[in-house]
């Protein structure tokens, strides 16, 4: 019986110290989310990334490309792209699967002003289309497209679109939590 007892006393100590060290929060609840992977520094990679976790093409013909990622709250990627391209191009990324699109003459809004950090000046933009669906497969992902086509990027003299019309492309790609 004084076997039993010193086994069980080192036994209940030794869970007493693993619940100490390691496993929880400061606040004594589970970690149950792991750090994260660094995000890749290569514009390729995190290119192919941000197309992986939306759904979404990007244009062969885009130039200039900027991509902002970073993790959110529970290690949850966010993507925010910019990057040039035509009319055409910006239709490769608009007809992605559950995607619906949402034309308006003129600038940006202030919520897309808001969400995107657009840099063109309103009087500049001659129409926006937007973008916006959830991921096909994936609910939890989220995706908006901001196209901007300037006044001075229309390729025909009446005003009228062309597939060679300059367009400014914003992004936004973003897994939601899990409920």
């Amino acid at each position: 019986m004084r076997v039993f007892k010193a086994i069980f006393s080192i036994g209940a100590t030794a869970v007493l110290i693993s619940g100490c060290i390691g496993g929880t929060g400061s606040n004594g609840d589970s970690d149950s989310t792991p750090e994260p992977s660094p995000f890749p520094t290569e514009s390729a990679k995190l290119l192919s990334d941000f197309e992986d976790l939306s759904g979404l093409i990007i244009p062969s013909n885009a130039s200039d490309l900027e991509i902002e990622p970073k993790y959110l709250e529970g290690g949850r990627p966010r993507y925010k792209l910019r990057f040039l391209t035509t009319r055409g191009g910006a239709e490769v990324i608009c007809t992605g699967e559950n995607i619906g699109v949402y034309d308006s003459d003129g600038p940006p809004d202030e919520e897309q002003h808001d969400l995107f950090d657009i840099r063109e000046a309103d009087e500049t933009i001659a129409e926006t289309v937007e973008c916006r669906g959830s991921h096909p497969t994936n609910g939890r992902v989220q995706r908006t497209v901001v196209v901007l086509f300037p006044k001075d990027g229309l390729k025909k003299k009446d005003g009228e679109p062309d597939g060679k019309d300059s367009a400014i492309v914003y992004a936004y790609s973003v897994m939601w939590p899990s409920r």
